[in-house]
């Protein structure tokens, strides 16, 4: 079923909850990890964190709640759409359980959060290898954008005996554990899918599983990496590489008493440049030969599209994308050009802006200037 919990306003997407299981089934036996399964030298999977035990034990423990008998493809992308919705510096076990420890999807225990995906049955020792081998880098992501997967078919399942147990309870009859855990379940398998794709859309379908991704018209609205501080701009260039702040957005430039539109950021020439948020690269411009002096200003550029709004890193030595690509928060698009060979900058920098809209053929101009609200470094 899918795994949509509001928890402070915060819209939170994993797996579907494992509460639609057979009573009479039969609890699996558990081996210990220890030395039983080890990570060694393998390399490990682009998830930007060290595995350990408890990340282990977190994946397979849902793989044995969500999809006990999924088929290896179900589940490694599973293991992978966790990988690909927690934020930065978060652990896989924390995504999955959301700090509520382990139990059903769709609650919360003590401090923590709403648990995004359901950990409550415990692992099988093929549970365990299959985690630890998607961990180690031994499978790749099918649907590398994907961040949530939905089963119809239990969703479905899940609102029928919903409404079994409300009606009993209005009886005054006594409900089962199940009924008793999936009472609150309101919405179908259709209502769920177009929920999601007001904000997502679907990537894939594995057994029956649809796994979704971030929507390419409303991309910062479920960037996992960023969700926190969705309001926020990541800063382009790193902090230690900042070597000073230019002109702000609307100054009036020296010399020509123009606007400025944009945010100066000065660092050395070759320094990567990154995306501030998660969007669509629109266009990436070389102007540097052009035989018009606007573009000769804006050098090599990139514009990514963020929702209705632009993007716009002006004065790149060289770019990291082409155009169409899509890239989250952090990405590197390009670097740092040397002084006057992308533009008319005396110093190498970044020229950043934020626009209201995307070029316009009739008026010549990209929407209004926004004044970027940076993360604080």
């Amino acid at each position: 079923m899918a795994a949509l919990a509001a928890v402070g306003g915060v819209l939170t997407l994993g797996g579907f909850a494992a509460a639609v299981i057979s009573s009479n089934r039969a609890e699996p036996e558990k081996t210990p990890l220890a030395g039983a399964l080890t990570l060694g030298n393998a390399p490990r999977a682009s998830s930007g964190d060290a595995s350990d035990s408890d990340d282990i034990e977190a994946a397979a423990r849902m793989l044995a709640s969500e999809n006990a008998k999924g088929s290896r493809a179900l589940w490694i992308e599973q293991v992978w759409s966790q990988i690909h919705a927690k934020s930065p510096g978060q652990s896989l076990f924390q995504r999955i359980t959301a700090g509520s420890g382990y139990g059903p999807q769709g609650e919360r225990s003590g401090q923590g959060k709403v648990r995004p995906v359901s950990t409550q049955e415990p692992a099988q020792s093929v549970h365990w290898q299959l985690a630890l081998e998607v961990l180690s880098g031994l499978h790749r992501s099918r649907y590398p954008g994907a961040i949530a997967f939905f089963e119809p078919a239990e969703q479905d399942r899940a609102l029928e005996i919903a409404g079994r147990a409300r009606k009993k309870l209005q009886m005054g009859q006594p409900l089962t554990a199940q009924e008793q855990r999936l009472q609150h379940y309101r919405k179908s398998a259709e209502e769920v899918r177009r929920e999601w794709k007001k904000s997502m859309q679907l990537a894939g379908v594995i057994d029956g599983v649809e796994f979704y991704e971030m929507n390419r018209s409303n991309p910062e609205r479920n960037d996992f990496a960023a969700r926190a501080e969705a309001k926020l701009l990541a800063w382009p260039i790193a902090q230690d590489e900042v070597s000073r702040i230019g002109d702000s957005v609307m100054q009036a430039r020296p010399g020509t008493g123009q606007p400025h539109y944009g945010v100066d950021i000065f660092a050395p020439p070759g320094t990567i440049i990154r995306a501030a948020r998660s969007g669509r690269v629109r266009r990436v411009v070389d102007g540097r030969g052009s035989d018009r002096e606007s573009m000769r200003r804006a050098g090599l550029w990139v514009d990514v599209a963020v929702g209705d709004q632009i993007d716009r890193y002006l004065h790149l030595g060289e770019a990291l994308v082409a155009e169409g690509a899509r890239v989250r928060r952090g990405d590197p698009l390009g670097a740092v050009a040397a002084a006057s060979t992308s533009g008319t900058g005396q110093s190498p920098h970044l020229h950043f802006e934020v626009r209201a809209g995307d070029y316009s053929r009739d008026t010549k101009e990209y929407g209004p200037p926004i004044q970027p609200k940076f993360k604080v470094i």
